[in-house]
């Protein structure tokens, strides 16, 4: 029931319509066989023939025109149900650090396409079919309401064997869910870590456990699919119950004088076949959606998580960053405490300390992607009001900046408005248009492996320029820069009208900073 919430009114009234339309199908065969079995040979005529053959095409015209719709709106349902949930996905797994970036993906991916195999479509079969098995039922029982019954009830023991074995079922889905999702991971590690693996000689180790996961997956799907396997085998015996015993009772009846044809005894046979083809689909759609259990929970917990969204606020006019008696731990250990800063606009704070003291982790939760344990953190404007949500008006310049395969022009704009002369300006000023030619046309591939880190730097730094903002939080970010143009880049910051608070392990004798904070000063 959870899934309504992302279906559209009207998209789920005409998917439900569709469905009803189309459950007339299965009644094709048991109609045409009751209209051919009433004909006479002996008042056989051409006219009749013709009949019959007009009366078989308006069947199967009529009968495949409603499959097509509701084939149309079964797929329109199955496209709008896609887009709204990949969509929300993509909002609560933006800036969610719960997950690693490959469980991200994963999530989007392969578990969204997991679910629309294992949940989505076979719910929708479950639906379609259900349509169908209740025309079903009613033709039958229209043609003989005591022998329908016999049919019917003895049709939908079906279900039974699955039922008995529910548990075993949830059992191997589950399993087979947590070692596919090990396999998908390890696989990942396995090919991003093999240059690592490889000098440090521990890549026959790590293959070898690779291949124990490989295995664990496949022998995870061999035992799920065997415990379907064996749930249908027991389908054969109750497929007898629910044919060949009815239609026997249905020839003992004829023979003691009731009021039952030929043709009518054989459609209700044919059309009981079609009561256990939708049953055995609807069996097969339950064993997939059980088999689904585990992705389907992780997923929609992630969906119905309402502290899992991302937030982008802008302030105008802001004139101070406040931060007063923040405070963070990491289990037992303290990282700072009690930390208070008001910087005005322009102001230049350093942060320095030893490495592991939360440098960088204070840096996070001025950016909002972590909260302090105590403490509060604000903007105040030129007005005087105060805002404790600002992402908007932060730069956040890594050491590790991050680049999609692309342009460096499509890098700096990422889709947004900014002129090749503005672009080229920037650009300038941290001196890269001498160094790479053609360069707002130059393409970056895997992650900008095609360029030094210094380069990577300063094109976060022109990201940044580009967008003028008010606070620029810089982690370490002339590591990786040569002396010259490290200086370049801290003479252009110290030029900007903003508060810059940097993180450095050793102070710059050339920067001139409003203050310098050292944090195991607030252990």
């Amino acid at each position: 029931m959870k899934i309504l919430k992302y279906i559209k009114t009207n998209v789920l009234i005409y998917f439900l319509i569709g469905m009803f339309l189309n459950s007339g199908l299965s009644l094709i065969k048991p109609l045409l066989l009751e209209r051919l079995l009433v004909i006479q040979e002996d008042q056989l005529t051409l006219d009749m023939v013709l009949s019959f053959i007009l009366y078989g095409f308006c069947l199967h015209l009529i009968f495949y025109s409603t499959m097509l719709l509701a084939n149309f709106v079964s797929n329109n349902l199955q496209r709008h149900l896609q887009l709204r949930l990949k969509n929300q996905l993509f909002r609560k797994l933006f800036l969610e650090d719960a997950f690693i970036d490959d469980e991200k993906v994963s999530i989007v991916t392969q578990e969204m396409e997991l679910l629309y195999d294992q949940f989505f479509l076979p719910l929708d079969l479950i639906i379609g079919k259900s349509f169908i098995l209740f025309t079903t039922i009613v033709f039958i029982l229209w043609q003989n309401l005591w022998l329908g019954l016999f049919f019917v009830a003895f049709s939908l023991l079906r279900p039974l064997p699955q039922w008995l074995m529910n548990s075993r079922l949830n059992n191997s889905g589950a399993a087979f869910s947590k070692n596919q999702k090990n396999f998908h991971l390890s696989v990942g590690d396995f090919f991003r870590g093999a240059d690592t693996f490889y000098f440090y000689g521990v890549a026959r180790e790590k293959m070898s456990m690779l291949e124990k996961y490989n295995e664990d997956y496949e022998n995870a799907r061999w035992r799920n699919e065997w415990t379907n396997n064996i749930v249908f085998f027991f389908n054969g015996p109750i497929e007898f119950f629910s044919q060949v015993l009815p239609l026997a009772l249905g020839l003992v009846m004829q023979e003691r004088g009731a009021e039952l044809t030929t043709a009518g005894l054989i459609a209700m046979y044919i059309a009981t076949m079609n009561i256990n083809g939708p049953l055995q689909s609807i069996m097969y759609s339950v064993s997939d959606i059980q088999r689904s259990g585990v992705v389907r929970e992780r997923i929609f917990s992630i969906l119905e998580d309402s502290s899992v969204e991302y937030s982008y606020h802008t302030v105008d006019n802001v004139s101070e960053l406040v931060l007063e008696n923040v405070s963070k731990n990491i289990g037992e250990r303290i990282l700072f405490q009690n930390l208070s800063l008001n910087l005005s606009q322009p102001s230049k704070v350093l942060i320095k300390g030893a490495s592991g003291t939360g440098k960088s982790t204070l840096l996070r939760i001025i950016a909002g992607k972590i909260r302090p344990d105590t403490g509060r953190l604000y903007v105040r404007t030129s007005k005087g009001e105060e805002f404790s949500q600002f992402q908007g008006n932060i730069a956040y310049i890594s050491q590790h900046p991050f680049f999609t395969h692309g342009t460096i022009r499509d890098n700096l704009t990422f889709g947004q408005e900014f002129s090749d002369k503005q672009l080229l300006y920037y650009l300038d000023q941290v001196g890269l248009t001498g160094e790479i030619p053609s360069i707002l046309d130059y393409h970056l591939i895997n992650n900008g492996e095609n360029i030094s880190g210094g380069q990577r730097l300063r094109l976060e730094l022109v990201r940044c320029l580009l967008r003028e903002k008010d606070i620029v939080l810089a982690d370490e970010i002339t590591a990786a820069l040569d002396r010259e143009n490290a200086k370049r880049v801290r003479q252009l910051l110290s030029s900007l009208p903003i508060i810059l608070v940097e993180v450095a392990h050793h102070i710059d004798s050339e920067m001139h900073y409003d203050q310098m904070i050292n944090l195991k000063d607030y252990r």
